[in-house]
């Protein structure tokens, strides 16, 4: 059996060696991409990034790969985004200077720094309280649900809109959104490749088509 081949956008704002050695461990077989290429060779698109929202933005318009991630989410192309690369989702961000993203959601982005919230950045293991939608089997949500993931971010997205929330978290008394679902877009906040096994076992139940 051919594995599946997934795309890993390459931001250049952080090592994306973690989560292509644990798209590997799942079954993928991993490609990185730098610039535009057929969207029609791989079977999922990975976003995945650390680091400043703006930067993030700058790499994708001043190479093609803005078309390439564009063209996955409109042609709703199985899709993961992993922290920033589900911050860049939204349509706008104030890390640093205002910068547009993508605009797949409308919501924009907030700093925890304008929040009463135990910590103005949110470093370690956090809970993630699922919604039971989000998965096919209910085994799985019984498996995950409430369990914690590794985050790392200062910034967040704020829970007004509920279409899209499939996961939420808090910061002190501050909820937020931690996933995120749409047909075949999906997004965490955290890590679940720095998850440890449990991380592992959500990418697999995450990408569970691919291997049934």
């Amino acid at each position: 059996m051919t594995k599946p081949l997934a795309a890993l956008v390459n931001l250049n704002t952080n090592n994306i060696l973690s989560i292509k050695r644990a798209l590997e461990f799942v079954g993928f077989k991993t490609e990185v991409i730098n610039e535009y290429s057929n969207i029609d060779r791989f079977d999922i698109i990975v976003l995945p990034g650390v680091g400043a929202f703006s930067k993030a933005m700058k790499r994708l318009e001043e190479t093609s790969l803005i078309k390439f991630v564009n063209e996955a989410l409109n042609r709703n192309k199985d899709f993961i985004g992993i922290c920033l690369g589900m911050q860049l989702l939204f349509s706008e961000s104030p890390e640093f200077k205002k910068t547009n993203g993508l605009s797949f959601f409308n919501e924009k982005i907030q700093n925890f720094k304008n929040f009463n919230v135990s910590k103005k950045t949110a470093i370690g293991w956090n809970q993630v309280k699922f919604n039971k939608s989000f998965f096919d089997d209910e085994k799985d949500f019984k498996i995950f649900n409430k369990e914690y993931f590794y985050f790392v971010h200062s910034f967040f997205v704020d829970n007004k809109k509920k279409e899209y929330e499939q996961g939420t978290s808090f910061n002190g008394d501050k909820e937020f959104v931690s996933v995120i679902k749409k047909s075949n877009i999906v997004a965490f906040q955290f890590h679940p490749e720095k998850s440890g096994l449990l991380g592992l076992k959500l990418l697999k139940a995450t990408t569970k088509k691919f291997f049934l």
